[in-house]
């Protein structure tokens, strides 16, 4: 059995790709799968396949488009065998030892449809407003028919994913389990952020068409998707 399935989207970084994966085998103890997506007019496409077509434990999913992320992510669904999804950028590392073990007695603790709120280094808290990096679980993505909510594309798909689980009262927080966000935090540094900046900032400067906004994400009714969860 598969416990977790670390599925994310990778383009013109396999070097970065690497350094999360070595982080991925120095801190799991579980039987775990990761799911790249790939796309098949990457320059660098070759470099994947050398890295990683021969790792057990790694699948490579190459499409003909550079499409959105989130449906990448969620055109893996079907191929997820893990009993929870893991969503990732290939820009990030895990911190903790053992975060799995750690992790699921929690998750399972919750029900089969449970949310696991992961930990961004990067800022002190993950809230409603910045759910990077979620764990949930197959079998909640399967009745919803996704693993991220594409209501906004790119722009507020984390966001509108808690909201929906959120509202079926299924979200559990997972300390142990943090994450290097390593291009974000270098921005951050670059840019003079602070960590205590507000996530909705951080969500104003993603919207660059004046159709979206922080209160479209709040104000659409999920409710119909969060019944589907209890």
């Amino acid at each position: 059995m598969i416990d977790f399935s670390i599925v994310l989207v990778s383009r013109s970084r396999p070097s970065m790709m690497l350094d999360l994966y070595r982080s991925i085998e120095n801190t799991s103890t579980l039987n775990n799968e990761i799911l790249i997506g790939l796309d098949n007019d990457d320059g660098n496409l070759h470099k994947y396949v050398d890295i990683f077509s021969d790792i057990d434990n790694v699948k490579l999913f190459i499409e003909d488009r550079n499409t959105n992320l989130h449906i990448r992510i969620n055109e893996l669904l079907p191929h997820v065998k893990g009993k929870y999804i893991f969503v990732l950028n290939d820009d990030c590392k895990l911190i903790d030892d053992s975060w799995d073990k750690d992790s699921i007695e929690l998750l399972d603790s919750f029900g089969d449809t449970v949310y696991g709120r992961t930990y961004d280094n990067s800022i002190d808290r993950v809230d409603n407003t910045y759910a990077a990096f979620p764990i949930v679980s197959r079998i909640a993505a399967n009745k919803l028919g996704f693993i991220m909510d594409e209501t906004f594309g790119n722009h507020g798909s984390d966001v509108m994913t808690y909201r929906v689980y959120e509202g079926a009262n299924k979200v559990v927080d997972l300390p142990n389990v943090r994450i290097d966000h390593v291009l974000h935090n270098s921005m951050q540094a670059l840019d003079n952020r602070k960590k205590d900046k507000t996530a909705v900032d951080m969500i104003n400067r993603t919207f660059s068409d004046d159709k979206f906004s922080v209160n479209s994400l709040f104000s659409i009714d999920i409710s119909k998707k969060s019944d589907l969860l209890r």
